[in-house]
This record gives C-alpha cells, structure tokens and sequence, in this order.
C-alpha cells in the first residue's frame, strides 16, 4: 500500500554550534577526569621499565624478584638450588662460583682481604707461597674448587670510587689484582648468550676462529717453525691439532663437559679468537669497532689511553679464549701489561714472579715453536723437586664471572678451565721502568725480550724468529714432560 505521509519521521532537527561545543568540551572533561583518577589510584596500564643497573656506580645488576626460596635453598646444602636462589640475573645451573647481587662472596665460599693501600702492605705484597704447596694442596687436573677458597690477592670494586684508585696504585706498582663490578664486562655477560654467539660466529661468519684438539686436558702452545726452526727441530711434531668445527658444536662439547665430566686423559678441545690490535683498528683518530668482540669490550678498544690499555702504540687487540672443562693452558708469560676478563664461567691462575723462571723449565730458544712456554706439567708429582726451592713461589687465584685479573709483564702464569669459560684479555707494551726483564734475561738468555715490549716509541717491523745462540733449549736440569 502507498506510504502514509503522516508516518513518516520527521527530519532531526540540525545540532547547534553552541550544543558543539558543549559535546566536546564534555568529551574532554571526562578523559581529564579518568587520567585524573587514574594517577590519584596509581592505575597503570603498561609494566614499569625494570631498573637495569646501580644510578650511582652502572655497575652489577640487581636481581629479579622472586616468591620464595625453594625447599632445596632453604636447607643449602645444594650448591646449584642455593646459587639459582641467590638469584643474580646471571645465575645458572652448576655456578656456585658467581658474584651474586651484594655478595661478592658467593654466600661465603669466597672470601678476600680488606680493600688496603699497595704501600700499607709495606712491601709484603703479593703473598707468595711455595709452588709446591699450591699445586700439593690442589692439583691441577681437580677442577672442582675447594670451599671456602680463601683469596690473597687484592680484590677491588671498579665502581666504587675510592677503591678504584686503590686499583691504580696497584698496577702503576707492577703487582697482580683483581678487579670487579667493571660496566662493559656486566654488559657483556648479559649479551654474549650461546645463541648470540652461535650467530656472531657461524650464522654471520664474521669471526675467525681456531679449535685445538689435544688428546688429553693440556695445551701446549705452538706456532709454525721458520725455516731455521725446522732446521734446529727436524723431529718436532704439533702438541695439538687443529680441527674443523662450528661454533655450535664445540659449544655442545664444552657444555656436556659440565655435566658429563670427563677424565683429564680424555680428549679436550680449545677454542681460540682475536681482533687486530688498536692502531689498526683506529681511522681519521677515532677507534672503528666492526667486530664484535671490540663492540663489546669498548673499555679494552679506546679511543685514548686508559685504566686497561696504557700503551695504544703496543696494543696486542683483544685474544679470547674458549675453554672446556679441565684445559689447561702450560705455563709461559708475556711481554706486555695484561687485562684478562672473564666473561663466562671461571678458570684457576697460578701466579708465579719472574724470579722464579729459572724452576719452571721454560723454552728458551726463540726458533722452537713453543718459544717461552714450560715443558713442565705442574700436575704430576715428579716436579716436587723443583717446585720445592726456595725461589719457586707464586699465587693462586679463582678468576670468576665478572672479574679481570692484572697481570704484570713477564709474570708466568698457568691457567686452568674449572668449567665452560670465555676469557679475553687485552696487552699494552711493557712497563716504564722494565720490570721483570733482567730476571727474564738471566733466565732464559740475552736477546729473548721482544725489541717492541718496552714502551714508548712507534712500534718496531716485525721481524723473522731470531735464535738465541748459545742457549740451550731449556734451563739445564730442566725436567720434560711426554706432551
């Protein structure tokens, strides 16, 4: 049927401008209103930006909330529940050892000496002890570390003001110390996961790296002879091979290592990388970081000198050193100040003076490819001979997750992986005043420090391995070992 006119609704009636206005200043007063309510109440409709680091040092992170301790924490007598329940960001399974939250300690097991001036120790420091004891009381193939383990070296805070330029008396003194709660290593910890690392070196192929493989837990350096080395050492052979590997799968064997625990006799591999050192990497005066190591490390990659790296010109770059469980690295010292971080894990170093390299059976020809490295395995009992002297002596740290070790130059040192470690260390040219190269020189013969070690100057062209004639291959009487 036909639409009714009258049935029609009739047209709405046009909104005035002043009906408008009121609309919208309504709108705007009630949004007011609710954002207004919404402070008062302290309503939050996103999650607070979680505090990632001390506002006074930037230093150790603080740790996560948790609800409660578990059953296994509460009674502690498991050293994995109670390291997870002590809850440092960085916690994980089989760490006991790590610096925790306000604890450097680690609950106790750790313990160090008052922060003290170098001149209040009035020239009793570093400690010494004999290297037999050391090595008698704790042999180098047990990796497991004696609790409580009681520190001698100085241990420092780097964040802390005041005990920072206690650090600096330390090592402008030429003595070994370490320090702790350092901002690019904190940083590093967090970053450097196993994925993060499985992509920086295998998925990117942007970093170059080397696996040894020894048959048992000990590594002896080694370099390929010059000519007139293979002349002097016809029968020679490589202490270790090299192997082809991903990162990924040498990561997997270093990670079953922790929990499988395999014998010191058994097969052991050993990761090793490097960056150039700084004067390559800087261009129009500043540091160019494309690695990323240098990325990571920037306190070890300045732009000008600093705390860690006091000579740029004799700079080595930054080394790393992947380690499994139980590998050990032979005795031998360097020609430059090293910083060594640990970034990952914990590793055992053994100490000992220059004075004390005439004991230690050090090569000392430069044409041998283990120029500078000891023969001597420290884990056996037949060097109790040696060690026993008087003046074989040195000191015994566990170098832990978030801490760098000093090392003076010409210091020998001995390493052992306690578990899954990454360490990488950077070194300046030798000290001002030389220290350690006399006593280098009386033992291992004239002309075997490196023209280049001593600071100052541009550095020198590399050279062909020079020999050192007249000197024997080691100090005489020196015990050898098989490997």
């Amino acid at each position: 049927p036909p639409r009714r006119e009258d049935a029609r609704a009739p047209p709405p009636a046009p909104m005035s401008s002043a009906r408008t206005v009121c609309a919208v200043v309504g709108g705007l007063a009630l949004f007011g209103l609710s954002a207004w309510l919404g402070f008062v109440l302290n309503v939050r409709h996103a999650p607070a930006a979680p505090t990632l680091r001390k506002t006074e040092h930037h230093g150790l992170r603080p740790p996560k909330p948790r609800a409660g301790r578990s059953k296994a924490a509460k009674a502690d007598d498991d050293l994995d529940a109670a390291a997870a329940d002590r809850h440092h960001l960085h916690a994980e399974p089989h760490s006991p050892e790590l610096i925790q939250w306000g604890d450097w300690s680690a609950g106790g097991r750790f313990s160090k000496p008052a922060p003290a001036s170098f001149a209040s120790h009035q020239g009793a420091y570093p400690p010494l002890a004999n290297l037999w004891d050391i090595v008698g009381r704790w042999n180098p193939d047990n990796v497991t570390i004696p609790v409580p383990f009681r520190e001698t070296l100085a241990v420092l805070n780097f964040s802390d003001a005041a005990e920072r330029d206690l650090a600096v008396e330390y090592r402008n003194a030429e003595v070994p110390f370490k320090i702790y709660d350092v901002p690019d290593v904190e940083a590093v910890r967090d970053l450097w996961s196993d994925g993060y690392l499985i992509e920086q070196f295998d998925d990117r192929h942007g970093a170059q790296f080397k696996v040894e493989r020894s048959t048992n837990n000990h590594f002896m350096y080694w370099r390929s002879p010059s000519a007139s080395g293979r002349k002097a050492y016809p029968d020679w052979e490589a202490p270790t091979d090299l192997v082809h590997s991903s990162f990924a799968d040498w990561l997997h064997g270093a990670r079953s290592a922790d929990s499988n625990k395999p014998h010191h006799e058994t097969e052991h591999r050993y990761l090793m990388m490097g960056t150039p050192p700084l004067s390559s990497l800087r261009r129009n005066g500043q540091v160019k970081r494309t690695h990323f190591v240098a990325k990571g490390l920037p306190c070890f990659t300045p732009q000008t000198e600093n705390f860690f790296v006091t000579d740029i010109p004799h700079n080595k770059g930054i080394q790393c050193r992947f380690g499994m469980r139980g590998v050990i690295a032979e005795a031998h010292y360097d020609g430059g100040r090293n910083m060594v971080a640990m970034l990952r894990g914990a590793k055992r170093y053994i100490l000992t003076p220059p004075t004390s390299c005439g004991r230690l059976a050090l090569v000392a020809d430069r044409k041998h490819p283990s120029f500078r490295h000891s023969i001597t395995d420290w884990s056996h009992r037949d060097i109790e001979a040696e060690f026993s002297k008087p003046d074989a002596r040195g000191i015994d740290t566990v170098v832990r997750e978030g801490e760098i070790l000093y090392i003076p130059s010409y210091w020998i040192h001995y390493i052992a992986s306690l578990k899954y470690s990454i360490q990488c260390n950077t070194r300046s040219g030798s000290p001002p005043n030389g220290e350690g190269e006399e006593d280098i020189e009386k033992c291992m013969g004239g002309g075997n420090i490196q023209p280049n070690a001593r600071g100052g100057g541009k550095p020198k062209k590399k050279k062909k391995l020079r020999g050192a004639a007249g000197f024997p291959m080691v100090p005489p009487g020196a015990a050898q070992k098989d490997h």
